[in-house]
């Protein structure tokens, strides 16, 4: 797939909505082979538990349940170039699934054009994830948002800490 022009902030919303649709189509792609690499699963399973719909992106299964949504109207709660980790749940927990996804979509912000990671509606775990991986908290820990430059500066502390 070709590159994207991330549309001007004042875009109309039909620009922003055809920019959400075809950013979750490319990142599909990336999003399977993420859980892929992760998981004991097939290639071809994962792909057929990850879907698309409008300004959303989900993958299920036993071992994971996120949904992402990207590009929002300026008038919602996040910034218009953000990512929102909707939801997010690995059954297996405190193994590197979280900050694994967050490598890779900081990685990729700059191809796609967010420049925010979101975690909307955090339980305690996630709270505590995002306060770790530099986000900051809104209406009392429910919600937590970063700029993509700030997460990867907590990630990249996080491993000098550790070497």
């Amino acid at each position: 797939m070709a590159l994207l022009t991330t549309p001007p902030h004042d875009a109309s919303d039909d620009d922003w909505n055809l920019y959400s649709y075809q950013s979750g189509e490319m990142l599909i792609p990336h999003l399977a082979g993420f859980l892929t690499e992760r998981f004991s699963y097939k290639p071809r399973y994962v792909k057929q538990k990850i879907w698309r719909t409008g300004h959303t992106v989900s993958a299920y299964t036993r071992k994971y349940d996120l949904y992402l949504r990207l590009f929002l109207r300026p008038d919602d709660f996040w910034p218009r170039e953000c990512l929102i980790l909707a939801r997010l749940m690995f059954k297996e927990q405190r193994v590197g699934h979280g900050r694994g996804l967050l490598e890779m979509l900081v990685k990729l912000a700059p191809e796609f054009g967010y420049k925010f990671l979101a975690i909307e509606c955090a339980n305690k775990n996630a709270s505590a994830f995002g306060e770790r991986m530099g986000f900051t908290s809104y209406e009392n820990g429910r919600h937590w948002v970063a700029a993509v430059h700030d997460i990867q500066r907590a990630l990249s502390a996080q491993c000098q800490e550790k070497n």
